[in-house]
């Protein structure tokens, strides 16, 4: 299973970096990231995509009501 840097994980969500963050602290459904050393943080793939997709349905649910 990849492992995504911040700057990757950024792109996917189309969002800055500062951005990823301030979401990784206010959603509390968002995965939590792998700590790879001290300072170094990473995120599994498959994690990000199966919250992208619980984040489109929601969306969507929301809008079909």
């Amino acid at each position: 299973m990849p492992l995504l840097k911040p700057e990757e994980v950024s792109a996917k969500l189309g969002v800055t970096k500062p951005a990823l963050f301030g979401i990784r602290r206010r959603d509390e459904s968002f995965p939590a990231p792998v700590r790879v050393s001290p300072r170094v943080l990473r995120w599994h793939e498959a994690d990000i995509d199966n919250w992208l997709e619980k984040q489109k349905e929601t969306k969507t649910n929301v809008k079909n009501k």
